[in-house]
C-alpha cells in the first residue's frame, strides 16, 4: 500500500467531533407543548448509532437536545435532524394555533 493511499484512508477513518445541540421554543400553554412533544415521539426512533435525540415540555416549553457521540455522527447529521424536529415542531404549533 503506498503512503498516499495509507493517507487517504486515514482521514477516512478519522472520528467526528462530538456535538451538543439544545433549543427551547415557547408554545401558548403547557398543555401545548406536552401535545407537541406527544405528536414528535413517534419521529424520535430508528437514530443513527452515536446520536441522541432527547424531546421533553417543562412548562409552556419544548426543549430539544441532540448529541452526536463517538465521533459517529457528522455535524451535517445532527444539523439535519434538528432541522426536521423544528420543522415538526413549528408544525404542530401552526395547527394547534389555528
Amino acid at each position: 500500500m503506498t503512503k498516499s493511499l495509507r493517507r487517504q484512508q486515514q482521514q477516512h477513518q478519522r472520528k467526528q467531533p462530538d456535538s451538543d445541540v439544545a433549543v427551547a421554543i415557547a408554545f401558548p400553554s403547557a398543555a401545548q407543548a406536552r401535545s407537541a412533544v406527544k405528536a414528535l415521539i413517534p419521529d424520535n426512533v430508528n437514530m443513527p448509532e452515536g446520536l441522541s435525540v432527547e424531546i421533553f415540555a417543562k412548562g409552556r416549553t419544548v426543549h430539544v437536545r441532540l448529541a452526536g457521540r463517538g465521533g459517529l455522527v457528522s455535524l451535517a447529521t445532527v444539523a439535519s435532524t434538528l432541522d426536521e424536529v423544528l420543522e415538526h415542531l413549528s408544525v404542530a404549533k401552526r395547527v394547534m394555533m389555528g
